[in-house]
């Protein structure tokens, strides 16, 4: 499948030399790539511009997700200020999206049968369509 700018899917969600060793990065980038590339997700992809700090509190492990209208590039440590941080357990970080999408309900009323369980999102409240499309490309189905 090719962008709107001509490249293909793979050429589009690059993993920074600094993330290349980090284990969630490897495995965001990859889910991220065959949603985008199976076509389930391309809409929010395309759409999606920001950065997003993931930190895996029990692993000592960050990452930083730099979207620009249909590329991505994902970096080792925190870059920058990110629009919106996502903080929690490595298990939860990294299986966001094979247990069900959360929504943005579940961010504002968590339970423990949440896929939300011990997640904490800061900037939600200024950035919530940047989480819902993170979120939406993400999710395996």
């Amino acid at each position: 499948m090719r962008s709107r700018y001509g490249g293909p899917v793979s050429s589009l969600i690059d993993v920074a030399p600094s993330a290349e060793g980090l284990p969630l990065a490897r495995t965001l980038a990859a889910r991220i790539r065959e949603n985008v590339r199976a076509g389930r997700t391309r809409a929010h992809f395309d759409r999606l511009r920001g950065s997003v700090g993931i930190v895996a509190v029990d692993a000592g492990e960050a990452l930083t997700l730099r979207f620009d209208f249909g590329r991505l590039v994902v970096h080792g440590g925190i870059v920058g200020v990110p629009d919106v941080t996502l903080r929690g357990p490595l298990a939860v970080l990294g299986a966001l999206g094979e247990r069900g999408r959360p929504t943005l309900l579940d961010l504002f009323r968590p339970n423990d049968r949440s896929p939300a369980a011990g997640l904490t999102v800061y900037g939600l409240a200024t950035h919530p369509l940047l989480v819902r499309s993170l979120f939406a490309i993400l999710r395996s189905v």
